[in-house]
């Protein structure tokens, strides 16, 4: 604990007053925080703590008239900038995923959209026959497909049914 005598000697080390009269208004006023003494030489003690608060105090209250700048509202808005950044950052890297599934997804339209331009499946081509081939030739084709496809002999019951349908239909 340091006496009234102590604390203007510190005060005056930092530029901040050297008059015992001053140290005791700010006390009286609660700008120093003090306890009375019941000593009859020393009147207030003060805490090294409480002194080192009211000195950081006084010398941002100097560099703010000095400067004109309000270091503690300076400190808040730095401190709201960074967590800003901090937000702007996440979002470009939400960003990036999401114009990476769009890309993505764009391939895979572009794929499908390839995959149905192709020719429509006829027959010719799913028993691998000409276009230009006669009705015997793809008759003669579709009867070596339906022998392969009859559930006697091993094959699908529901295929053998369909190319069935399909080869009626050619006759």
């Amino acid at each position: 604990m340091l006496n009234v005598k102590e604390v203007t000697e510190q005060l005056r080390s930092h530029g901040i007053t050297d008059s015992e009269k001053t140290v005791i208004r700010w006390i009286l006023e609660g700008k120093i925080k003090a306890k009375r003494t019941k000593h009859l030489k020393i009147d207030f003690l003060i805490n090294p703590g409480d002194l080192a608060v009211f000195i950081i105090e006084k010398l941002i209250e100097e560099k703010s008239k000095k400067f004109g700048v309000d270091y503690q509202q300076w400190e808040k808005t730095f401190n709201e900038n960074q967590k800003l950044k901090e937000e702007i950052e996440e979002l470009k890297s939400t960003n990036r995923i999401q114009q990476a599934k769009v890309r993505s997804l764009k391939r895979m339209l572009q794929a499908e959209y390839a995959l149905s331009a192709t020719n429509p499946l006829n027959f010719n081509s799913l028993l691998g026959i000409d276009v230009g081939a006669d009705k015997e030739l793809i008759k003669k084709e579709f009867k070596k497909l339906l022998k392969a496809l009859h559930p006697d002999r091993g094959g699908d019951e529901r295929l053998f049914k369909v190319f069935y349908e399909h080869y009626n239909k050619t006759n």
